[in-house]
Order: C-alpha cells, then structure tokens, then sequence
C-alpha cells in the first residue's frame, strides 16, 4: 500500500490571521460597547456570549450584560476588587506600551494577543539581527546568523499544553514580530548558499535544497536531502499549538459574508476562479483554489511618495449541500505601482489550499474593492472524483500562465509546489502566441521497483490541434521530483510560431514496472493579442 504523507501543514498556514490588522468593523469610538466587544474583549469572550450581546438593544440591557461578563470571571468574589478584569486591562496597557508594530496597536500584533490571552511567559529570550544562533540537534544543529526574533517559555497554557515553546520572529527587522511555525523562520542564512550550515549539513546526510523544499512544504516529504533528525518530531505538536494559540478571534470581512448569505449576484469587479484537485490523504484531495483579479479593474489610492496602491478584500467559502461550511477563508490583497516606474505586469493573484472530503460542494468567492467599495461575487460548483484513485492516476492537468523557480524566497507562498517552483494556474485557459504554456501534476499509484526503491514511468506530453494533428511533442522546459507516494512534473512549452486557435493538451504517464497506462486531457485557446480585464468573464 502506498504510504500517504499529510499535506496539512501547507494547508493550514493561510488559513492563521496573525493578529487583527486591516479589520474592518473597528470598534467606533463614538460607541464604548462596540469599543468593548471587539477591541477589549475580543480574545476572550466566548461565540456563544458575543451572539447574546450582540443582540442586546437598550444601553442598560449592555452595561448588566458587560458586569456580569466581569463578575463570571472573577477568581475572588469575596473582594471588592475583580482581580480578573484588573489584571486584563494591566496586560492590555503592557502590550500596547511594548508590542506596538509600526503603528499597529499592540494588543493587535502576535506578541499582544499571546500576552493578553495567557499572561507573561515564565522565561522570555530576546535576540538582535545578526546575533550568532546555535543550533539545537533537533533543529539540525550547527550555528548561523538570525533576523531578530523572541523566545517564549511557558510551563502550562491552559488549553494548550505544558512546556510550550514560543517563538516570534522579525524577518523585515522593522519590529514587526511575527509568531512562527518553523524554527528555520529566524535563519537570515537560510538562502545564502554555504551559509549557517546545519550539523548534518556538514556530514552530508542534508542539503540546502531539501531544508528549503521542506521549509516551502512545511513538512518532511520523505525525499532525498531532508534531514532525518526531521523525521525524530511530530509536526502535528508545533501545528496543534499553533493553532490553540493564534486562533483567529473572527471572520473580519463579515460584510462579505453576508453577501454569500444573502445571495448577492451582482458583480461590479470582474475577477476569475479556478480549482484543481490533487490527492491529500486516504479520505480527502487538497484542492488549491485561485482568484486573479485583473490589475485594470481596480481603483488605486495615491500614497506618499509617488506610491499607488490597490486594495482587495476577500471572502471565500466551501459549502456542503445542505449548507454547511467545511471551510471560510478570508485575506487583503495588495497591488502597487509605482509613479514614473514600471507598474506590476501581472495581475491580483491569491491562492487557498483546502483539504476536502469527496463530494459535491458549493464554492463561493466574494472580493471588495477597497478604493471604490465595488463588490464582486463569484459561485461554481465544486465537484471532486467520487473516488480516491486505488491505480495508476494523476491529478488535475494544471495549465498554468508561469511556472518559475522560487530560489531565495524567504517567506511561505501558497505558490510553491513541494518541488519548490512557483506555479500560478491559467485561470481562462487563454495564453498569449508569444508566451509559454506551463503545465503541473502529480502521478499517483506507480510500482516500485525493488532494487532502486524508485517508479519507472514514462510521461508523454502532446499538443494537438482541432484535427488531432499533434505539434509539439517535447517540453522546452520540464523538472520531475519523486517523492514515496507520488511523482511531481512540470513541464513548459514554448507557443512560438503556433497560430491562435483551440487545441488540446493529452499527457500519457506509461508505468514500465506494471505495465499500465493512463491518459488525461485538457484543452486551452492561443490568443495572439494581450489578455486585458474585458477577457475576465466567469
């Protein structure tokens, strides 16, 4: 049986709000009860409590409501003081006075949210930029050079655990800390070839390459070059707490949602969607979702310093037949240019990578212009294989408007595939005569061959014309990593000289050990002009 590796961790980091930054719905200072749910309590008051008082109406139903949400959580009710609510306010003036991010309160950031929730850590280690690090074992040891970062230490979190380590992590050196996930955030060495080795490292048993592929996958791949003292921790554990301790307090775009729940189908801002499935574990695939927006349909905001800036809020959501959401998701996207440069040649690109249980569902997409406060709402149905393939298969056939290297990126990108390229998916199947055609999937089901523990398949890629003639038979392009469960390929081909028409993509995948074979299709259109904002339809 071939062995599954979870995906969970790629999964899961988009979905964390670090923070309450951008979040619309601010309390009005005009309004102390608004001030009060969604600034000064809004970590700790529970769904259910929120729910009754946001329903309350008159300001003396609020105030009795407000004291005894207080009085609930006293530790001493023989006093007079609420040592509670004392010692809540205290740590919200220490955040604000301490974790301030560039103009960010601190009860927003990171370190303010975790101080406010579960106090002053019983030990707490402060690093400067450039301080030399060394290494524990289970990190890979060896010693390198880090951006500037806190170690926290707690003994208990309730909730959480026991001996909870916390880190938190300034990779722009501007003071905008950050909670991390992964011990290789702080290493400002990571991308410098040669530099800030690790142990195994200097014995051969890793390379650079696997660090960074398993630092972009965020979890052990099982490939060549990965360190096994990875294979030692559970990353479901760093995961776990991740998540206990960062939990998003709400959907902040909520005017959005509503748009979902009221069935608003106007659209003022065209924008495109796309999914592919590829196979995440024995019950479910892990469907990437993209949204592009073309940069043409948006309104920008004139900044100091010549800066324009173009501002998207997004809202998507997957629904069961019945209803029920399996998952929300929701984030602000940026877009600038420059007075007197060169304005981005691509489009507003956003990618959410979901794990989903077979099924049909419901994908909704709501995105705002901030400028102009134009909605735009996209639904499509959203149907997966009714079964996990149990042979030789392969994934979606992702056609894709670039595929590029993604060497020296320091931060995690829902882009990069664990072969650690970069792939943004064509979103309308149209690609420019002049421009090339990317394409990526995963094989799935191939033999083993027991003396070299490696598949043996052989992977055609064709592409034909309306009369099945095929006119290119090779790549210009192709990468291929083999993983123990599955094969990744992406191969690129070069549209010089073909005339703008409708042509189909066949890839055959030959595996040599077995002897089976499977084909899949998918069909695209050569444009010879630019696509602008008015080829944006659904």
């Amino acid at each position: 049986m071939l062995r599954r590796i979870s995906l969970i961790f790629v999964i899961y980091l988009g979905l964390l709000t670090p923070g309450l930054e951008g979040q619309e719905g601010r309390g009005s200072k005009s309004d102390p009860f608004e001030k009060w749910l969604k600034e000064d309590v809004v970590y700790i008051i529970t769904p259910e409590e929120k729910s009754v008082f946001q329903k309350l109406a008159r300001p003396e139903e609020k105030e009795n409501f407000v004291e005894q949400f207080w009085r609930r959580r006293d530790t001493d009710p023989t006093t007079a003081d609420n040592e509670f609510k004392e010692e809540h306010y205290r740590r919200i003036a220490f955040a604000n006075e301490n974790f301030r991010d560039a103009g960010i309160p601190g009860w927003k950031t990171d370190r303010g949210r975790v101080y406010i929730v579960f106090g002053p850590p019983t030990s707490r280690e402060r690093y400067s930029a450039g301080a030399m690090h060394q290494r524990p074992l289970y990190e890979g040891g060896g010693s390198t050079r880090t951006y500037p970062f806190e170690k926290w230490y707690y003994n208990h979190v309730e909730g959480v655990g026991d001996g909870i380590d916390l880190e938190f992590v300034d990779p722009s050196m501007t003071g905008g800390f950050r909670l991390a996930l992964r011990p290789e955030e702080k290493d400002a060495l990571l991308h410098m070839p040669g530099g800030g080795q690790t142990f195994y490292e200097m014995i051969g048993q890793e390379t650079r390459q696997g660090r960074v592929r398993t630092m972009n996958a965020m979890r052990d791949l099982g490939a060549e070059g990965e360190g096994a003292y990875r294979k030692l921790s559970n990353p479901f554990i760093k995961l776990n707490t991740y998540f206990q301790v960062l939990r998003p307090p709400e959907i902040k775009f909520s005017d959005l949602k509503a748009s979902v729940q009221t069935r608003v189908t106007y659209n003022l801002v065209p924008f495109l969607v796309a999914n592919s499935y590829l196979l995440f574990n024995d019950k479910a695939f892990l469907v990437p979702i993209t949204v592009k927006v073309p940069k043409e349909g948006l309104t920008y905001k004139d900044l100091p310093g010549g800066l324009h800036r173009a501002t998207v809020h997004l809202y998507g959501s997957i629904q069961a037949i019945g209803g029920r959401i399996i998952h929300e998701f929701e984030d602000t996207i940026y877009h600038d240019t420059q007075e007197g440069g060169t304005a981005s040649s691509r489009d507003v690109y956003f990618q959410k990578q979901l794990p989903v249980p077979l099924g049909l569902y419901k994908l909704n997409i709501v995105i705002k212009d901030a400028e102009s406060r134009k909605l735009g709402v996209v639904e499509r149905k959203l149907d997966l294989p009714s079964r996990l393939p149990s042979d030789l298969a392969l994934s979606s056939l992702v056609l894709a408007d670039y595929i590029i290297p993604a060497e020296g990126e320091s931060l995690p990108d829902p882009f990069v595939t664990a072969m650690g390229w970069k792939v943004y998916p064509s979103l309308d199947g149209m690609f420019e005569s002049d421009r090339s055609l990317g394409i990526y999937f995963e094989i799935y089901g191939s033999a083993i061959d027991t003396s070299t523990f490696a598949p043996e398949v052989a992977v055609t890629a064709l592409i034909k014309n309306s009369e099945g003639t095929t006119l290119i038979d090779a790549p210009q392009q192709h990468k291929t990593v083999i993983l123990p469960d599955r094969v990744l390929i992406a191969l690129v081909f070069k549209l010089e000289g073909i005339p703008p028409s409708n042509y189909e993509l066949e890839v055959k995948v030959q595996d040599n050990i077995a002897n089976r074979e499977t084909v899949q299709k998918a069909f695209f259109r050569i444009v010879s002009e630019a696509k602008t904002a008015g080829n944006a339809q659904h």
